[in-house]
């Protein structure tokens, strides 16, 4: 019974591993139909080519995916990450469906035999799914038990297999289906060669560079002739896709003081009960994981500065077993108790600093700083003296508060400082890159601190959802009535413009939002969306213009591409003249001769730069690899003409090609690149399938 028992525990992850198919690297998950999770209503959600989606298949997906999510981070998904899983289930719903679609319309098929094959005579290289059930404790496959279970006639290894087979199945027909998409794909050996080549052959050389920046703005004229000559000879360059342009409000759904509130009296009620359990109490455990957003760890340690300023200070002053008032910290609601400390091994201090900045005047910075300092001294708020001199934005108005910190997280100027300082020393002013500080050594500490924290973020409540949603309901409806932009300004909102999207484009604010871009693109201009969830509350959008597929007119890019282009191609005209000049001028064969003109030039290195890895200065630019990896050692370039500029180059080093190597790593780089000629073909075909498909997508009247 112990394999039967094995078997039963595993039914369930035969339910939810992905059965449906393995396109490339494409996986498509079941949908409930074949799962036997059918059954309720059957409202649809949508459909792809006829085929529904219903409503319970769908969430009955997305809560899978988010209970999965939540194992993986410890917690709770918040609503972007809930409308991004949406998002990713829907999409594995349509390919799903496409591919099933396609895989009957080109009559593949697969015979009880092939499955049999499989199960009976390589049951070795059945899918890692299957196979776990019969690893044995030493990791190795049980052969005796897997033919025992093919054996027996007990009703759960009948469930088993029988899920088995259907998995299999699947796989199967993926890989046929792969076989038929990509059959054709072969990599040549030029390919193998060439990829050898980017990937293995490093140039070590020096060289210089003429920026398009060197010629002045002011010294180019530019005709509207060249302007126009230049839009009719790239019109290829200024194709676009089916766009939109749209304008939008955001109703934000942050948390109320309300909510705040709550929080508060939640974490505040639970006080007593973080005091009664002992620290090795599972009861303790329980509690906090049942009740805080991150998960209890009794064997961890805390240093000072890995906790929040205010929850570092309460464990700093407190007793051990003490339990603390609810603490407002930037990073969320904490309710801490102490359970142990100890001393470590770094000294942590903790400070406030005011900096002047050096400005354009030193000597001023340092003078200033040398009165603040006095000041400071004779007893004056630094709180005050930081927030009205302080050139540390961030830290200012914190009284130049910087937390605790230990070694190697300061400049070494200002370590030096406040490591040597003693708690309540004004020391100052202390030079470093960045100006001169005045610091406040506030306390130094080498404990550790061990504690049981329910943290819990504020989050926005139903009833302060509710009322955001309603706000933006009623703004929607009377928009529709009115001025847009009008009833935006009476409401003191703001209106964000976006620019021209694509059914594709990442759009800001919202991503790639499948009901924004479905009201974007089926509605008409000038359209009024009902509240659309996106980052930060609930959008409210207008459609203010549609574009349809084709290229964008002179006037719509003339000063902001074709401009720039005709101005960079006569700076470029110029500087080879400036280039032919410098490469006559090198002697001796040495391109750093040229450091010893008047003026001297530049000489830069740059070592092991490959195809695959190019210098980061220069870029992945077609030109200058092409030109570079054409030279041999010592040799010098003739110039070459870049987007970026001019180049000069002299080869110092180049490796040779080595044909062992290269026989020996040929089959790898094959296969490689032949898997990644299957996936982009596989990949073009699913969205080619999706392109020419007919989908209804009727999410947005479930979800918000």
């Amino acid at each position: 019974m112990g394999l039967m028992n094995r078997l039963r525990d595993k039914t369930h992850i035969i339910l939810i591993i992905l059965v449906l198919a393995f396109i490339a690297t494409i996986v498509f998950e079941w949908g409930m139909d074949y799962l036997g999770m059918s059954g309720g209503q059957t409202v649809m959600l949508g459909s792809v080519n006829g085929k529904e989606i219903k409503y319970t298949e769908f969430e009955s997906q997305l809560q899978l995916a988010i209970e999965q999510q939540k194992q993986q981070t410890g917690e709770d998904p918040d609503e972007a990450m809930i409308q991004m899983l949406r998002d990713q289930v829907w999409d594995n719903f349509v390919t799903q469906t496409l591919v099933q679609q396609e895989i009957e319309k080109l009559g593949i098929r697969v015979t009880n035999q092939e499955i049999l094959d499989w199960v009976y005579n390589k049951p070795q290289t059945l899918p890692d799914a299957v196979k776990r059930s019969f690893i044995d404790s030493t990791g190795q496959f049980n052969m005796a038990g897997y033919q025992q279970a093919l054996e027996s006639k007990a009703p759960e290894a009948t469930k088993f297999w029988s899920q088995v087979e259907e998995y299999l199945k699947q796989i199967l027909l993926s890989q046929k289906l792969t076989s038929v998409i990509t059959g054709t794909v072969r990599v040549s050996e030029s390919e193998v060669k060439q990829k050898f080549i980017d990937d293995n052959i490093f140039a070590s050389f020096n060289y210089i560079h003429l920026a398009p920046a060197l010629v002045p703005d002011n010294q180019i004229q530019i005709t509207e002739e060249e302007l126009k000559n230049y839009y009719e000879t790239h019109k290829d360059d200024f194709k676009r896709e089916e766009s939109v342009k749209m304008k939008y409000v955001l109703f934000s759904d942050s948390p109320i003081a309300e909510d705040s509130t709550v929080t508060a009296k939640q974490l505040k009620a639970l006080t007593k009960e973080l005091k009664r359990y002992a620290v090795n109490d599972t009861n303790l455990k329980d509690l906090v994981n049942t009740n805080s957003d991150v998960k209890y760890n009794d064997t961890l340690w805390y240093k000072p500065n890995e906790l929040s300023p205010e929850v570092a200070a309460f464990c700093n002053s407190a007793i051990k077993d003490s339990v603390s008032d609810v603490i407002i910290a930037s990073d969320g609601f904490h309710l801490v108790r102490l359970l142990d400390t100890k001393e470590g091994n770094e000294t942590f201090v903790n400070a406030n600093h005011i900096l002047i900045s050096f400005g354009s005047d030193t000597n001023a910075a340092k003078i200033k700083a040398e009165q603040i300092y006095k000041r400071a001294k004779t007893g004056e708020d630094f709180t005050k003296l930081a927030a009205e001199n302080s050139d540390d934005a961030g830290n200012k108005f914190k009284s130049g508060n910087l937390g605790w910190f230990t070694k190697g997280a300061m400049v070494k100027e200002f370590e030096e400082a406040t490591m040597n300082g003693n708690p309540g020393d004004i020391v100052g002013p202390v030079k470093t890159q960045f100006g001169y500080h005045i610091i406040k050594i506030n306390d130094k500490k080498k404990k550790l601190y061990k504690i049981a924290d329910i943290k819990k973020l504020v989050k926005a409540s139903t009833k302060t959802k509710d009322a955001v949603i309603k706000r933006a309901e009623d703004f929607a409806y009377v928009s529709r009535k009115a001025d847009f932009v009008d009833e935006a300004i009476k409401l003191n909102l703001k209106v964000q413009e976006i620019p021209p999207s694509t059914r594709t484009s990442y759009i800001p604010g919202a991503g790639t939002n499948a009901m924004l871009i479905k009201f974007a693109f089926n509605e008409s201009k000038n359209s009024i969306s009902d509240p659309i969830k996106i980052q930060g509350g609930y959008g409210v959008y207008i459609l203010t213009e549609k574009m349809d597929a084709g290229t964008m007119s002179y006037e719509d890019v003339k000063e902001t591409v074709v401009r720039p282009k005709v101005l960079n191609n006569k700076k470029l005209d110029i500087l080879k003249q400036r280039a032919d000049e410098l490469r006559g001028r090198i002697t001796g064969n040495d391109i750093n001769s040229l450091k010893l003109t008047q003026p001297p030039i530049d000489v830069i290195s740059a070592d092991s730069v490959s195809v695959s890895r190019p210098n980061q200065q220069i870029g992945n630019d077609f030109n200058f690899l092409n030109a570079l990896f054409k030279l041999t050692n010592g040799q010098l370039s003739e110039p070459i003409r870049t987007d970026n500029g001019y180049y000069i180059v002299q080869m110092r080093n180049i490796t040779p090609f080595d044909n062992e190597i290269y026989k020996a790593k040929s089959d790898e780089i094959r296969t490689q690149l032949l898997s990644q000629k299957k996936q982009a073909i596989t990949q073009q075909w699913l969205a080619n399938l999706k392109e020419h498909a007919v989908i209804v997508d009727n999410r947005d009247k479930f979800f918000r």
